[in-house]
């Protein structure tokens, strides 16, 4: 389980769309960012996130999601805000 591991912005991906009852992404467009490979089990996911309005990567120019980076708590807030429509205070 190792609950002390930091969470993966690929993974934090996975956790967001099946939380939204979305355990099977098949995301249209594909390959949209330079760093999320094929073959990666997290592509469907990220992709979809992005599809979804949720994210828009780490860098715009050229895209990029940084799958392997930890999600920062900051980070996270704002995932959760997009995603579930938490209104801001």
């Amino acid at each position: 389980y190792c609950p002390n591991q930091p969470v993966t912005r690929g993974q934090m991906a996975v956790f967001i769309e099946r939380a939204l009852g979305n355990s099977s992404p098949n995301p249209t467009p594909t390959d949209m960012f330079g760093d999320v490979l094929d073959g990666d089990p997290f592509k469907p996911f990220i992709e979809e996130l992005y599809n979804d309005g949720i994210t828009s990567g780490c860098s715009v120019s050229p895209l990029l999601y940084c799958p392997n980076q930890p999600v920062t708590r900051g980070q996270m807030a704002v995932f959760l805000v997009r995603a579930f429509g938490i209104p801001l205070p």
